[in-house]
């Protein structure tokens, strides 16, 4: 589906000038791009509805707010930046890398507080000060983090920053011809307008942010929405390097990094300069199909933190406490993990139908998206109307994931980019939807997963992997060299001209 949806946008970038869409002088195409992506690819799906699935509600993550959550003051009052009461430093006289984090990536508990595995297991390699920045909110101040967070209180650090009437949005006119030619979609201006008001307002606040703490680099995952693309046009202004981190598989074909054959010479100032990804082939991914004359946007090997802690380190403090009551409960049963996509059907009826049909030794851990935890109940019901017992989900979801890949026998899962991790710790995968057989082609061709679009496919599959002495997989996508995490941070720190 990303393929189609790419070739798509890609036949309306060739149609017309996207570089003369500009709002405020800033090339305004990557918001666009992402609003046409999003288009586009609702249009697909929306013909591909599976017969007979039952859908699940899909709403965002919620948080409930804790009016009782203290905060103070830390540094000069025009900066606004704030710490839960008790917790978090002052900030550094200037910060080697400054990173951002959303509330939602603090996925993983520890004795100390919530970790976010993607950005604090990069933060805790820093030698140098390092900083993590939030927004914040009320909401989510409260929960602590096993690595503190700074919050941006906007009221105090937009203090005399200026919110612009909306300006105007040059070059429109011809992408959205082009657009409704070639795609039948078009795009809102007034949503762009408003859009692209709240990326200049945030980057203003954003660019006197980082021009006081000084960093060398700037590191967020997912930089893809209003407030991100924010950081990264502030980062322009400011010169310093603009870093988007791996958060899961990205190619060979992902609409926000993948397939920028517009992209000029200069780059956009909505997008980061580079993409710290976990292996070469990723690497190769962003650059096939990028404009050859562009030097920003692409990719460049630093290996998953993450999973190198898991590999090299001390991961004691991720031991959930309920840890040797799950593994007990497991004892004598073929364990296969379920690794669950924010789908309108994140059940599909094939696995619906497995589960029920499955030999009594099975277990199947449900583990849901991180941004579809709320839909547990919706789930939980769905399978018991379908008969299906022998499951867990909460343990599943709220386990760290990498404990629940070393109980596994095996994984499921639409094309969750946990296929390539779970190949770390050499663990075959079912993939349950076409989208899982595009992206992990070169995964398939190594046996490393197999394309099981029925209920039988994939009980004839799990079966056979079963049957068999677990070993060793032939898989190169993660770069686990040790090293490979230290190095990319001495990377991203070289002056911008020479990065």
């Amino acid at each position: 589906m990303q393929a189609e949806a790419i070739a798509i946008v890609n036949a309306i970038e060739e149609a017309c000038d996207t570089g003369a869409l500009r709002y405020r002088g800033a090339r305004s195409w990557p918001l666009a791009r992402l609003r046409l992506m999003a288009a586009v690819t609702q249009r697909i799906a929306s013909g591909r509805n599976t017969a007979g699935a039952a859908p699940v509600t899909n709403t965002g993550p919620s948080f409930t707010a804790a009016p009782d959550a203290q905060a103070e003051l830390v540094g000069p009052t025009d900066l606004g930046l704030l710490r839960a009461a008790g917790r978090g430093a002052v900030p550094p006289a200037r910060a080697e890398i400054l990173f951002f984090a959303r509330p939602e990536e603090h996925s993983d508990r520890t004795a100390t507080g919530m970790f976010a595995k993607t950005l604090d297991s990069v933060l805790e390699r820093v030698s140098g000060p390092a900083l993590k920045l939030e927004l914040a909110d009320q909401r989510t101040l409260g929960f602590p983090r096993a690595h503190p967070s700074l919050f941006i209180d906007l009221a105090r650090a937009g203090a005399g920053v200026a919110f612009d009437p909306p300006g105007t949005l040059s070059g429109l006119a011809a992408v959205n011809a082009a657009a409704e030619r070639i795609a039948g979609v078009t795009l809102d201006q007034a949503q762009l307008l408003a859009d692209m008001g709240k990326i200049f307002y945030f980057a203003r606040i954003f660019e006197k942010l980082l021009r006081a703490l000084g960093p060398k680099a700037f590191i967020l995952s997912v930089y893809y929405h209003p407030v991100g693309m924010a950081w990264m046009l502030a980062c322009h202004w400011a010169g310093v390097t603009s870093v988007d981190l791996q958060h899961g598989r990205l190619g060979p074909h992902h609409g926000f990094y993948t397939d920028l054959i517009a992209a000029p010479a200069e780059g956009y100032e909505l997008m980061p300069d580079r993409v710290w990804c976990w292996g070469q082939r990723t690497v190769e991914d962003i650059a096939r199909a990028l404009n050859p004359a562009c030097m920003r946007h692409r990719g460049f090997v630093g290996g998953n933190a993450w999973l190198h802690k898991w590999r090299y380190g001390d991961v004691s403090a991720f031991a959930p406490p309920a840890l040797d009551a799950f593994t007990e409960r497991l004892k004598g049963l073929r364990v296969i993990l379920v690794s669950l996509q924010p789908l309108d059907t994140p059940v599909p009826p094939a696995l619906l139908e497995a589960m029920g049909k499955a030999p009594a030794d099975w277990f199947w851990l449900l583990r849901l998206h991180p941004l579809r935890r709320h839909t547990a109940p919706e789930i939980a019901a769905l399978l018991a109307r379908a008969g299906v017992t022998r499951f867990e989900m909460e343990a599943a979801t709220a386990f760290p994931l990498f404990t629940l890949l070393r109980h596994a026998d095996h994984h499921v899962t639409a094309f969750s980019s946990v296929t390539v991790e779970a190949a770390a710790f050499d663990l075959r995968t079912s993939l349950t939807s076409p989208d899982g057989e595009a992206i992990f082609a070169p995964e398939i061709a190594r046996g490393i997963c197999r394309y099981t679009p029925t209920a039988d496919a994939l009980l004839n599959h799990i079966g056979g992997v079963l049957s068999q002495a677990r070993g060793p997989l032939d898989s190169d996508f993660i770069d686990m060299s040790p090293g490979a995490v230290d190095r990319a941070l001495a990377t991203i720190t070289q002056p911008k001209a020479a990065a």
